[in-house]
């Protein structure tokens, strides 16, 4: 899977997830979207495990606050 498709599937899981508008990017994370509390975090996370078939453990999920931290810990694992 290309870079641009993991990509498409994480933004596809923000839809999802978040119910407002935002630009979709790398850069875009916790500290800079303001909606990305807690329970939204969680949420994402699951959408993306069941997206992708994988499992986060407690201390990868406390790490995966970026687009750019999701993207490379599903390339590590798909590849």
């Amino acid at each position: 899977m290309t870079e641009n498709q993991i990509l498409e599937k994480i933004n596809s899981c923000f839809s999802k997830v978040f119910d407002e508008e935002f630009e979709f990017s790398k850069e875009l994370s916790r500290e800079n979207f303001g909606n990305w509390d807690s329970m939204h975090h969680i949420t994402l996370l699951v959408e993306i495990e069941k997206t992708f078939g994988l499992r986060f453990d407690g201390a990868t999920a406390s790490v995966l606050t970026s687009v750019d931290n999701i993207l490379t810990e599903i390339q590590s694992r798909l590849n």
